[in-house]
């Protein structure tokens, strides 16, 4: 996706590193939180199903979550400080 987004920021003719960010923001979202956001997690549901364990959505996000929290507040702080000021 990174050309693709460099072509996209050069179409639009804005700095590339906003859009960089947004990829990696979703990315991390979208790894974390749901159990099909990363080939990680598909992989370890799909052992866990063949040993006869059952994953739910909820069971997942009750995990996911806090995880994807602990990682997006420090990095939110992070960019706040080091970007916004």
């Amino acid at each position: 996706m990174i050309p693709v987004i460099g072509g996209l920021a050069a179409t639009m003719q804005v700095d590339p590193t906003v859009l960089y960010f947004g990829l990696l923001s979703g990315a991390t979202l979208g790894g974390n939180c749901t159990p099909i956001g990363a080939s990680a997690n598909i992989t370890g549901i799909g052992i866990l199903r063949k040993e006869g364990y059952t994953v739910k959505n909820s069971d997942f996000f009750k995990i996911g979550i806090p995880f994807t929290l602990a990682a997006i507040v420090p990095a939110y702080i992070y960019i706040w400080f080091v970007y916004g000021m």
